[in-house]
């Protein structure tokens, strides 16, 4: 069963290129058949042609064999290279599935599944895919010569025919018996690759922490745990595999004992000829090779499936936050925006904020304050529908924000975040990731208004600078003030500030709050801090505790 499913789930990505896939199948159809040719034409080049001494008709024999093996290198070399185009056309179209539903999902996703499990779908699962396709074509080749010599084998002797086929039979039965289980265990040790993936990203990440708390000892021992718990599953899986290739022969073997046997009686009797022996014999060896490589083919596929069925995972996730089916475009912001009553958690344990009411007009510059868990960066993440709320409403001039798309929301919206996430690319294309068709004087526009300008000029490239990987090549005052141009290059009604300056030095932090105030004068600002002298510049003042609002005004 599963076997089907996972060619069933193939079979959405292939639709593009069916046609070359029968093409492929094709190819591997006539492959097994003229091998198998070659095999029983033996009987005819002893019986016909050697026995009886007919040089004319041992050389038409050979001529054609030879005009068919120059055809049989042709269709081979052709095939060989579509089958590699075949492959990662449809292994992208695998991760350009997966990336897209990424794109999708909630941030709720996100907070649920690590980034080295998510990325180990991209990489190590559709390379078992990948595998499991290169092998399924071998499959099918291999299939074929086993169907072509069994055919030939009965025409040869339908006694000797009959014994193979027992053995072939239990060859194919018994791996089968063991597939099911060989998957399931298989499945178990993707998983447990994807955690071996994130805990090696994890601490990449966090070796500035580990360095300095000295973590090197625990982090090695939680390494070796996980790598005790991958050996207790991947003995197991691997054994199960090998099991399907290795019954497969050990069958063969007495079945082939058997043949030799019944078969060299039946000659010395002259029920049969020697040409039928030997051309019997030769295809029950590329039967048992044939065999032996099917079964070597499979635990490819199992992988794949494995991988396939993790794949298959992450696209059935749903994104929590989606457009209603009648979503309208929000107009441009012109009034108030109003919680209404929100209450929102992001799990059991994890607290957001509870029955929260307030109220910001267009034009203030509203300032959020509140100690790390009170609840500031979630009214943030429901403003901007990063989630919904579970209860209660968030009303733009009265409209529910549900009710409109999430891009004509977040259109109107520039966010500026602690940790500024720059791509690694220049600095003009990450302001423009603000808004992609603003011009370049747009952009340029947009770093004079954050102050970045004239320290952009002083750079050798200028505007074309690399920023290096999350803007490792500049200070974190410069990366605040370009990500600062990307939020103003889309000209956004609500600028919101999110712990923006609170990881910078006071004098650089001095700087860039002057900048915003300079610029926010015709916008409403949501500033969001934890430092309540910050509260003095603001219109209005929200407290924040523990998910509640505290006080305002």
């Amino acid at each position: 069963m599963n076997v089907i499913w996972f060619f069933k789930e193939i079979n959405k990505y292939i639709a593009p290129y069916r046609w070359l896939a029968i093409i492929l199948i094709l190819r591997g159809l006539f492959e097994a058949a003229f091998e198998s040719s070659i095999r029983i034409s033996i009987k005819f080049i002893i019986d016909a042609a050697i026995i009886p001494q007919n040089y004319r008709l041992l050389v038409l024999i050979l001529l054609f064999l030879g005009g068919a093996a120059i055809l049989f290198v042709f269709i081979g070399l052709l095939g060989d290279y579509w089958v590699a185009r075949f492959n990662i056309s449809l292994i992208n179209n695998i991760r350009s599935a997966i990336f897209a539903r990424l794109q999708t999902l909630s941030m709720e996703f996100f907070g649920r599944r690590s980034a080295g499990d998510i990325v180990n779908c991209f990489s190590a699962d559709t390379e078992k895919v990948e595998n499991s396709l290169e092998y399924g074509f071998i499959l099918i080749l291999e299939l074929g010569n086993i169907v072509f010599s069994t055919i030939f084998i009965f025409a040869l002797n339908w006694q000797l025919g009959l014994i193979s086929c027992i053995g072939l039979t239990l060859c194919v039965i018994a791996p089968a018996k063991i597939g099911k289980k060989a998957t399931e265990q298989n499945y178990q040790l993707r998983d447990k690759q994807g955690q071996i993936a994130n805990v090696v990203q994890e601490n990449i990440l966090s070796q500035s922490v580990v360095k300095l708390f000295g973590l090197q000892p625990r982090t090695i021992n939680n390494f070796h745990q996980k790598l005790n718990d991958i050996k207790t599953v991947y003995v197991p899986a691997k054994f199960s595999s090998y099991l399907m290739q290795r019954i497969p022969i050990i069958v063969f073997v007495f079945v082939e004992l058997a043949v030799i046997g019944i078969g060299a009686f039946m000659t010395y009797r002259n029920i049969i000829t020697v040409g039928t022996l030997a051309s019997f014999q030769v295809l029950l060896v590329g039967l048992n090779s044939k065999i032996i490589s099917f079964t070597f083919s499979l635990p490819y596929l199992i992988e794949g499936i494995a991988g396939m069925q993790r794949i298959s995972v992450l696209l059935a996730e749903v994104p929590q936050v989606q457009d209603a089916p009648n979503a309208t475009e929000l107009p441009h912001f012109n009034h108030e925006i109003r919680f209404d009553n929100v209450t929102f958690n992001y799990s059991s344990e994890r607290k957001g904020i509870d029955n929260l009411c307030l109220t910001i007009k267009q034009g203030d510059f509203a300032v959020i304050v509140g100690q790390s868990g009170s609840g500031k960066s979630t009214i943030v993440n429901l403003l901007t529908r990063l989630y919904d709320p579970d209860q209660g409403s968030i009303l733009f001039d009265g409209i529910d924000l549900r009710s409109c798309t999430q891009k004509s929301l977040r259109d109107q919206m520039g966010l500026v975040s602690q940790d500024v996430i720059l791509f690694n690319t220049s600095i003009r294309e990450n302001i423009r990731m603000g808004y992609l068709e603003a011009t370049d004087e747009e952009v340029e526009t947009a770093a004079k208004n954050a102050e970045i300008h004239d320290f952009i000029l002083t750079l050798p490239q200028g505007y074309d600078t690399p920023v290096g990987d999350r803007g490792g090549q500049l200070s974190g005052g410069q990366r605040q003030r370009i990500a600062l141009a990307r939020a103003l290059v889309r000209n956004p009604a609500i600028l919101i500030l999110d712990e923006a300056t609170s990881s910078l030095d006071p004098a650089t932090e001095g700087e860039i709050l002057a900048t915003i105030e300079r610029i926010t004068k015709e916008r409403t600002v949501i500033f969001i801090t934890h430092r309540m002298a910050h509260a003095l510049r603001a219109d209005v003042m929200f407290v924040m505790d523990k998910g509640t609002l505290v006080v305002s005004g």
